[in-house]
């Protein structure tokens, strides 16, 4: 039995026959199709492909360009040019305040041109209000006439508060805004505790204003009787109104008005040609107490 790696030629003592050589000849297309399927089975690498659009970096450039000189412009039109300057200063809607007044808190150095764009309305605003006749305020401005228009609403003065000797108007609203002159034709509330005020410093309710102001107009319209002095003894839930004939009438504020004038018509009806002496009291509903 023959091992596995030895040749039967070493057995049998044979010589070994040499083999003989092939030549094979290979013409132009065969070597070419070899040439091709070892390069079919070569490993190819694919690079990315990357594509450069100059036209894009150029279009980004001359945009930005762009947006740099119509910045340039605007900033020339606002700062560089007379376009929304305005020169001229006009204060409209003052009765009780002097146009000059206003024109000294908005420009304390004198009017001078100012810029529409730049020019800051909100202060300009808190400085005008500061002034205790102004209510309110707006501004507008005609780029055509070049011209800051300052319009104003001063405060609707209802009454005259006097206490402590002194003077001071009072708005529709209650609040003090100012102090009145002497024989100012408004109607004039005295405060007999003489409690001290301030400007700014709110002291009636408008409920009290309306009550007081309603009553005094509408008694001459029911009455031949003229209120010559209103005044407040305590609190403002009481108050005492002195006619032209010497006598008082005590009214509650807190109550409807129409309904104690007409109680006091019906009274002054009852009494006839007897007049009371001291006062009307109509504070206690339909029941009047007089003397």
């Amino acid at each position: 039995m023959l091992k596995r790696g030895f040749a039967a030629n070493w057995f049998t003592k044979k010589p070994r026959r040499p083999m003989a050589q092939r030549v094979v000849l290979y013409n132009r297309q065969q070597r070419s199709g070899r040439a091709l399927q070892r390069e079919s089975f070569r490993p190819r690498l694919r690079l990315p492909q990357v594509r450069v659009d100059l036209s894009r970096g150029s279009s980004a450039w001359w945009s930005k360009l762009a947006v740099l000189i119509g910045l340039g412009l605007v900033g020339y039109l606002i700062f560089g040019t007379s376009m929304f300057t305005l020169d001229t200063l006009r204060v409209a809607g003052t009765h009780l305040t002097d146009p000059q007044t206003v024109q000294d808190v908005l420009f304390p150095h004198g009017f001078t041109r100012i810029n529409a764009l730049t020019w800051w309305e909100g202060r300009a605003r808190r400085k005008v209000l500061s002034l205790p006749q102004v209510q309110e305020v707006h501004f507008s401005k005609n780029l055509i006439s070049d011209t800051l228009i300052v319009e104003v609403t001063e405060q609707q003065t209802a009454i005259v508060w006097q206490t402590a000797g002194e003077k001071f108007l009072v708005n529709r609203y209650g609040v003090v805004y100012d102090r009145a002159e002497e024989g100012s034709p408004l109607l004039t509330i005295e405060d007999l505790k003489n409690i001290p005020v301030s400007l700014n410093q709110r002291i009636i309710t408008p409920e009290f204003l309306d009550f007081v102001t309603s009553f005094a107009a509408n008694l001459p319209r029911k009455t031949n009787l003229v209120i010559r002095r209103i005044t407040v003894p305590e609190t403002t839930f009481e108050v005492e109104m002195e006619t032209s004939e010497g006598w008082r009438i005590i009214l509650d504020t807190t109550s409807s008005y129409e309904e104690q004038l007409n109680n006091l018509v019906r009274v002054l009806q009852e009494m006839g040609d007897q007049k009371p002496r001291e006062y009307v009291d109509l504070r206690v509903g339909k029941k009047v107490f007089y003397r």
